[in-house]
C-alpha cells in the first residue's frame, strides 16, 4: 500500500490491516509507504512564517474535522500490530522536497517529490479546503491563489525542505 493517507478513518486502517492479516499466509507480510505531510527544514531555510511550514498541520487539523486522519505515518505501526502482525520494522527517510540535496540520489528524488507535490496540490487542496478549511471553509478563487503561493515557496531554491517518508 503507498500513500493511502486520508483514505480511511483510524477505524477503517484497523479493518484494513486486519483484513491483510487474515489474507496472509504464515510468514506473509505487507508492506506500507506513507509521508508526513508537514514540511521540515534542518537548516532553518524553511521559514516558520512560511506555507509550507504551516502546510501540514493546517491540513492535519482539516481532514480530522472531514473525518480522516493524514497522520497515518505516525500509527500505522501500531495498527499493524494490533491486527496480529508481529516483527515490524518501520524505516523513516527524509524526502527533500525540490532538487537542492548534494547527494545525487537525494537530488532526483528530490526532482520527483517536487514534481509530485506540484502536480498534487490542488487534488489534495481543493475539496478538503472548500469543505473544511479554517477557519470556515474558503472559495475555490481562495484555494487557487493559497496554492499559487504555495507554488511559489516551493520553487525557492534557498527553501531546503523535506518531508519523512
Amino acid at each position: 500500500m503507498r500513500m493511502m493517507y486520508g483514505a480511511f478513518d483510524p477505524e477503517g486502517w484497523n479493518q484494513v490491516y486486519k483484513r491483510a492479516y487474515d489474507a496472509l499466509a504464515p510468514g506473509g507480510w505487507i508492506e506500507q509507504v506513507e509521508f508526513d505531510i508537514r514540511c521540515h527544514s534542518d537548516d532553518g531555510t524553511l521559514k516558520k512564517d512560511s506555507l509550507l511550514a504551516g502546510w501540514g498541520d493546517m491540513f492535519i487539523r482539516c481532514s480530522a474535522r472531514a473525518g480522516r486522519s493524514l497522520t497515518t505515518q505516525e500509527t500505522m505501526r501500531g495498527a499493524m500490530e494490533k491486527a496480529g502482525f508481529v516483527d515490524s520494522h518501520e524505516k523513516l527517510y527524509k524526502i527533500p522536497l525540490g532538487p537542492w540535496a548534494k547527494d545525487k540520489i537525494l537530488k532526483e528524488a528530490g526532482q520527483l517529490h517536487y514534481a509530485h507535490w506540484n502536480a498534487a496540490l490542488e487534488g489534495w487542496a481543493m475539496w478538503l479546503l472548500t469543505h473544511f478549511g479554517e477557519p470556515e471553509p474558503w472559495t475555490t478563487d481562495e484555494v487557487q491563489v493559497y496554492l499559487a503561493k504555495v507554488r511559489l515557496e516551493l520553487k525557492n531554491p534557498d527553501t531546503h525542505g523535506w518531508n519523512y517518508g
